[in-house]
């Protein structure tokens, strides 16, 4: 193989660290939208689960309330 160029390599080298930076930022994205789509869901969940535990609790207290009137 024959010697290039220091301005060849350099040029090499830099085109190289271009596609890393670039490989580097595609999955720093798929990681941020993956963490994104699971806080999401998390969110839903203690949604729910927070709204029937207050269903239920108003359940149980008009359940009284009926009962005593």
């Amino acid at each position: 193989m024959q010697a290039l160029p220091d301005e060849q390599q350099i040029e090499r080298v830099e085109r190289r660290m271009d596609r890393l930076e670039n490989k580097v930022d595609d999955g720093f994205a798929a990681v941020r939208s993956d963490f994104r789509a699971d806080f999401r869901m998390l969110l839903g969940v203690l949604l729910a689960t927070f709204l029937t535990m207050i269903l239920g609790f108003a359940g149980i207290v008009a359940g009284i309330f009926l009962q005593l009137g």
